[in-house]
């Protein structure tokens, strides 16, 4: 079993009524790995969410979740890809932008702008805070294996004809995987 983050609660939760406020989402503890750095928020009877800083640099490949999600972008920009027809689809998402995601299909995250991105995941589920903190310590753990046995998680992992470095070049005008992002 992996053991979760020590001492991770959330700050700044204001009950109100039967309600919380959880004010200020980027104060809130975070576990950091591979994709990024995430920090489960409020969880409710169905529904749960968190968030993932997706730092500058960062690639993560195209991959299902069974569970279907809504998405919005509170800062930065970064790149979405998705499998249509058998083949990799990108788009840039920025600030404000909001979309959903069914169930199984695949996604993935870039970052080749040279800044960190927060997304909002909101999701479906019935897991509590610590169930959350839990898994996403799971995750972070699994994904360090992947790492180590040479799974990419960064641009600077991908060959220079890698698709993923292809589009950043195009939307970028940089190569996030070469020191200093020259083109």
């Amino acid at each position: 079993m992996t053991e979760p983050a020590p001492g991770l609660t959330p700050n700044n939760l204001e009950p109100i009524g039967d309600c919380r406020v959880l004010h200020d989402v980027h104060a809130q503890p975070g576990i950091k790995t591979v994709e990024g750095t995430m920090m489960p928020l409020l969880s409710g009877v169905t529904i749960r969410s968190h968030l993932i800083v997706m730092h500058a640099g960062q690639y993560c490949e195209a991959h299902p979740h069974e569970t279907e999600s809504i998405i919005y972008t509170i800062s930065g920009r970064w790149v979405f890809c998705t499998i249509e027809d058998g083949k990799e689809v990108r788009t840039v998402i920025g600030p404000n932008d909001l979309f959903h995601v069914p169930g199984g299909v695949p996604t993935g995250f870039e970052t080749p702008f040279g800044e960190d991105a927060s997304i909002l995941i909101v999701k479906s589920g019935n897991e509590s805070y610590e169930e959350m903190v839990s898994g996403i310590s799971w995750a972070r753990d699994e994904m360090a294996k992947d790492a180590a046995k040479g799974m990419p998680f960064y641009y600077e992992d991908l060959s220079s004809d890698h698709p993923a470095r292809v589009y950043a070049r195009k939307v970028a005008g940089r190569d996030p995987g070469v020191s200093g992002g020259e083109a």
